[in-house]
């Protein structure tokens, strides 16, 4: 849409009710004829949003039918929003990628430049990246006397066109990006009636968002002609029942032909994506294959141990990654780079495990993986919370572990919040359900939440230090006074990463018997299976002949070595009650032990301990050995 368009609607945006050329020729220096053409297309903008503007025959202007109704206005004016936001870079590739891919035709360059509102040779600057998208999702960026066009199988294009969605969403922060977009062949109507259907069919095990952009897509392409090949789909897929009525209905609704290539393609699409999750058919420790790989990702990034709900959280994300690698569902995940960003370790560790024990096929993704890395970064989170205090609801349509990993991550970073809920968009809605609840003090949301009659801040799934400064402002500017009546010393976070079997008290005088200190330390260790006999004997040549001894911080004696006797990560800490002093140099009040199987190891270890070593009451439980009450006798 052009200046001069915007601007005109702008004007019935304010309570302009006519339209006439004779003052349109004035204030915008055109002809009759220009401002014919602008005001058809704007009447074609303004019926979507169920607002009729009409031409006036021999009187020389348009007119409203009626006066608009409330939310007629909000819907056109949040249409114009978007139309006069500036785009990133990252926003106009995929907004290229999307239209090339849409419209199934050549897309001449000059069209391109004028639908961004860029110049032609900013396009073709970001062609690469475009091409790059293409080579992604298996399409060919093809180039031409007429412009450009993306071409492939249509599986391929419905996955790049999915996964753009989802982009969108996240960028825009928005539950449906599709009133934004350039679909002639789907309606508002449309949209509110898949959404009311999906809304009242579905099972809590279906993501009424995934859904809608399945079966939106499915209607945009099939009414322009654009099918997917039997070939393209395993035909053999059984269909879960009730996904199968919910296709039912939502044919019936739409009189569209039964085609279970378009079914199966869509299931099998939601449950490599998350946005089907399905019960296990098994106890996850049955599964020696899925066991395996726990094991190894446990060696590798040194967790303590999982309970039973983060076994099933993991092989959840694990089934998932298994059905899009069985069936070549390739995505493009709206939250790698935060994850590459914030989390790089777990990535890596977790691409080591899948190697290790052969579980991928040689055309896996990095994308592939990200579910399952915010999954384990869920569980590494939890690890060093704190308390919390404010009673919260978080609203996070983007996936159960996306969920998980922003309670997680608020939990963390703000010991003042409490989690009480996590819902759905859907659930948000149901008034009649949350009135019954306890009433939060505010609501931290991934998506614009519009209506909504609690205090809320609205940040992305996976937190930078960007995000965690909104909530903080959030906090601080809130009127709420409340008291503080938790605990000022909650261990959980220690024992997370240091288990109570790997704790002690050391109650002699230590002058002299670092030796013997050592010992019990790496016996803790031995007893719960990380390391081998020859380590002691690796610390020993380590700390006595290569003098190799400092503290991590003051007062906190750090012993590691390398040792080819290590079976997983893990730490040990022997308590002092008396300091254990060299000259002027160490007065230490604990001593730690690392024990890590090779180096890439190092880096989680080294990230659970920097949880704790930067909270000062953490700080005094490890140093203090009364604090964390160990012993009979002590407080």
């Amino acid at each position: 849409m052009n200046a001069r368009r915007r601007q005109i609607v702008n004007m019935i945006l304010n309570g302009r009710t006519t339209i006439k050329y004779k003052d349109m020729e004035t204030i915008f220096n055109v002809g009759e004829r220009t401002l014919r053409y602008d005001l058809e297309s704007i009447a074609e903008l303004l019926k979507e949003h169920d607002i009729e503007l009409v031409r006036v025959s021999g009187q020389g202007m348009w007119k409203l039918a009626s006066n608009p109704d409330a939310d007629s206005l909000k819907s056109l004016y949040d249409t114009m929003n978007y139309e006069e936001r500036s785009h990133s870079a990252e926003e106009r590739i995929l907004l290229i990628s999307h239209e090339l891919i849409i419209q199934n035709d050549w897309h001449s360059l000059r069209l391109i430049a004028e639908e961004l509102e860029v110049s032609k040779a900013t396009v073709l600057q970001y062609m690469p990246q475009v091409e790059g998208i293409a080579e992604h999702f298996q399409l060919t960026l093809e180039r031409g006397h007429k412009g450009f066009r993306l071409t492939g199988t249509e599986k391929h294009k419905r996955l790049a066109l999915l996964s753009i969605m989802e982009k969108l969403e996240d960028t825009w922060d928005t539950v449906n990006p599709l009133p934004n977009l350039n679909w002639s062949a789907l309606t508002f109507k449309d949209m509110d009636k898949i959404t009311k259907i999906i809304t009242k069919h579905r099972t809590e095990k279906m993501n009424v968002s995934a859904c809608f952009r399945v079966w939106a897509l499915f209607l945009q392409r099939t009414r322009n002609g654009a099918f997917i090949d039997h070939e393209e789909v395993d035909s053999s897929v059984a269909v879960d029942p009730a996904f199968h009525e919910m296709w039912q209905q939502l044919s019936e609704a739409f009189a569209t032909d039964d085609l279970p290539s378009e079914k199966i393609f869509a299931y099998l699409y939601l449950l490599a994506t998350g946005g089907i999750y399905e019960e296990p058919a098994e106890r996850v420790k049955d599964n020696p294959a899925f066991m395996e790989l726990v094991e190894a990702m446990s060696k590798r990034m040194g967790l303590t141990g999982f309970s039973k709900k983060q076994l099933k959280e993991i092989y959840t994300e694990w089934q998932v990654l298994r059905i899009a690698d069985e069936h070549d569902i390739t995505i493009m995940h709206p939250l790698r780079e935060k994850i590459e960003e914030l989390y790089p370790f777990i990535l890596f560790h977790i691409q080591e495990a899948m190697e290790e024990t052969d579980f991928l096929k040689a055309g896996w993704t990095i994308d592939r993986l990200v579910p399952l890395a915010i999954c384990m970064a869920a569980i590494y989170e939890k690890a060093s919370f704190e308390n919390e205090r404010y009673q919260i609801w978080v609203v996070c349509p983007s996936g159960l572990a996306a969920s998980r990993l922003l309670t997680v991550s608020l939990m963390k970073h703000f010991p003042k919040i409490e989690v009480k809920r996590t819902l759905s968009i859907s659930e948000l809605e149901d008034i009649e359900a949350w009135e019954q609840w306890e009433k939060p003090d505010f609501i931290v949301s991934s998506v614009t939440l519009h209506d909504c009659p609690y205090p809320h801040v609205t940040v992305k799934p996976v937190m930078n230090d960007e995000e965690i400064q909104k909530v903080e402002h959030f906090i601080e500017n809130s009127d709420r006074k409340r008291d503080s009546g938790a605990s000022n010393h909650d261990q959980q976070s220690i024992f997370a990463v240091i288990p109570t079997s790997r704790i002690t008290v050391f109650t002699e005088p230590p002058a002299g018997q670092l030796e013997k200190i050592i010992q019990m330390g790496v016996s803790m260790l031995e007893e719960d299976g990380l390391v081998g006999e020859a380590f002691h004997g690796d610390i020993i040549r380590t700390v006595f002949e290569k003098k190799y001894l400092y503290e991590i911080i003051p007062g906190l004696l750090f012993i590691h070595t390398d040792s080819d006797d290590v079976m997983k990560p893990g730490f040990s800490l022997v308590q002092l009650t008396e300091p254990y002093l060299v000259e002027d140099k160490l007065k230490s009040h604990a001593v730690l032990f690392m024990a890590t199987p090779d180096k890439h190891a190092h880096i989680p270890q080294l990230q659970y301990l920097y949880q704790l070593l930067m909270n000062q009451d953490r700080v005094d439980d490890l140093l203090d050995w009364s604090r964390l009450g160990l012993m009979e006798g002590s407080e």
